[in-house]
């Protein structure tokens, strides 16, 4: 796929982000066996639909794994490419499959509504997290390659919404 995307309007920082703090880091990492029951019980609590695909629908995506601790001290931006590629992925996977899923249901007859055609469009989000060390035109050439593309009004946010590319729709 090509690489070429929308590009960004005015104003918008789209390099890499800068690196958490090695005490943030260092704190996040010794202290999150003490706070995890707690988050553990919220997530009980809370609605699911909102979390980024990417993360996961397990408790570990609340744990700073060694792996992600080294990412984030010292990761080299070729690594940060395939974190954040394989969240893509991931995001992806789950969006397309979700799309599927809502036409399958519509298009069964047991409903009076049909979907015909390319009515639904696949959409995910990435959270800052998976993305810090290429920054959002980094992701935005990830996405280029897979068909997708950003929605650049969330290039503030802490999580960036991205679309499937329509053919004939321009961005």
């Amino acid at each position: 796929m090509s690489t070429v995307h929308p590009p960004p309007p005015p104003g918008i920082d789209i390099g890499p982000l800068p690196r958490r703090s090695v005490v943030g880091l260092w704190l996040q990492f010794c202290l999150q066996w003490v706070w995890l029951p707690f988050r553990v019980v919220w997530q009980l609590f809370d609605n699911p639909a909102r979390d980024c695909v990417a993360d996961g629908h397990g408790y570990g995506k609340f744990v700073l794994t060694p792996s992600r601790y080294r990412l984030e001290r010292s990761g080299t931006r070729e690594e940060w490419e395939a974190w954040a590629d394989r969240a893509l992925g991931q995001g992806i996977a789950a969006a397309t499959f979700g799309v599927m899923n809502a036409i399958d249901h519509y298009n069964t007859g047991k409903t009076r509504y049909q979907v015909k055609g390319d009515g639904l469009v696949p959409s995910t989000t990435i959270r800052r997290r998976y993305y810090r060390g290429i920054g959002a035109e980094g992701l935005a050439v990830l996405a280029a390659r897979r068909g997708w593309q950003i929605d650049w009004r969330d290039a503030r946010s802490s999580e960036i919404h991205l679309s499937q590319i329509q053919p004939g729709v321009t961005g």
